[in-house]
């Protein structure tokens, strides 16, 4: 691969890491810059006038911009370890609540959504497969993917908790209050948004399968499956009880994972340990991430509920600071353990993964 030379043995230590085996050391991600200043990070922004309307829907809408503006951070990042070189086609955080009618907001730094739904029963929950901003996303996805094969890897766009895509096209709150005041119809709602995120889910993969080599990547985490992979979550949930998750939540990822042959759980923050019990309970969730939340301790905080999550067969990915992966390496088994960091600088970089290597451990 163009711009990861190593990515063949990455590649292997991935696969593994589905399986919980190690090849040689632990799977690794740190990422850095290689003249010192670009920002290697995958939502990394890229400039348009805030002022021009237009400009902002080209900033978002032009495939060839979002090719050129990645492959400029593509050239300056070093890929250390299982750091991947990944486009990710950005339409905003459970977009899929666009194919249901719901209006996108173009900012110069995000992708946000107003909502449309009034009244949960009686809304017409129609698979829309011709919106416009859908038909967009699947040509920008094309251009993306027949660019990148053999360089790059492509993404998934971020269609992800379909309880957050509703509060997207009803409002956090009236969802939330919708569980107690409606909450059959809430259900109806999670099936029949759930049963357009499988067709697209499916759209997506095929259109960039061959990019990714017959695999699936979801690009934020730097992760790459053989297969049908996602990253499900429900961020609303740190609003829930752990009764009101098993109830709506639950059915939502089992559903999904109709589809999902290596599915990813991303868990927003320590709010979402109430719900632990119900994720281990999964039998066929095979990765759980955990987000190093802004202004929460770190995740060597949590390594009780890190060990829970291997203790139940699950694969850990940790997102952390550097500073925290001693402890993590020490107090963790490196099996089925993918740690997730940057560096500023390659020298760095490489240190980190010569650390993780001298201390992996079964």
């Amino acid at each position: 691969m163009y711009y990861k030379e190593d990515w063949e043995q990455a590649k292997k230590r991935l696969t593994a890491l589905w399986d919980r085996e190690i090849l040689d050391r632990c799977c690794i991600s740190v990422a850095a810059p290689r003249d010192g200043k670009t920002n290697v990070h995958i939502f990394a922004q890229g400039e348009c006038n805030p002022d021009d309307p237009a400009d902002v829907e080209d900033y978002w809408m032009n495939p060839e911009r979002i090719w050129k503006r990645n492959i400029q951070r593509l050239e300056n990042a070093y890929f250390g370890g299982e750091s991947l070189p990944v486009v990710m086609p950005n339409f905003g955080t459970s977009g899929h609540c666009v194919y249901y009618g719901a209006r996108y907001i173009l900012r110069p730094e995000t992708i946000w959504f107003e909502p449309v739904v009034e009244d949960l029963d009686g809304y017409p929950w129609k698979y829309d497969r011709e919106n416009p901003f859908y038909r967009r996303q699947r040509e920008i996805v094309r251009y993306l993917a027949e660019k990148g094969k053999g360089n790059y890897l492509l993404s998934m766009p971020d269609n992800c908790g379909t309880l957050d895509a509703i509060g997207h096209l009803h409002g956090s709150s009236e969802t939330l209050l919708d569980m107690y005041d409606e909450p059959e119809a809430l259900s109806e709602a999670i099936v029949a948004i759930n049963n357009g995120w499988t067709d697209a889910a499916e759209t997506f993969y095929q259109l960039m399968k061959d990019c990714n080599e017959g695999g699936g990547c979801v690009g934020w985490m730097d992760t790459w499956a053989p297969g049908r992979h996602a990253q499900m979550q429900c961020d609303m949930s740190v609003m829930f009880s752990p009764d009101c998750y098993e109830r709506f939540a639950v059915p939502e990822l089992k559903k999904q994972m109709e589809w999902v042959e290596y599915p990813v759980y991303h868990l927003d923050g320590k709010e979402q340990i109430n719900h632990l019990d119900h994720l281990l309970a999964l039998d066929q969730l095979k990765m759980i991430q955990w987000m190093n939340v802004e202004g929460q301790e770190t995740p060597a905080h949590f390594i009780p509920v890190l060990k829970r999550m291997q203790e139940a067969g699950k694969v850990v990915l940790v997102m952390t600071p550097a500073s925290d992966i001693p402890a993590l390496m020490e107090n963790l088994s490196s099996k089925g353990l993918y740690l997730h960091t940057y560096a500023s600088s390659v020298d760095e970089a490489n240190f980190i993964i010569r650390y993780v290597e001298q201390h992996t451990h079964e």
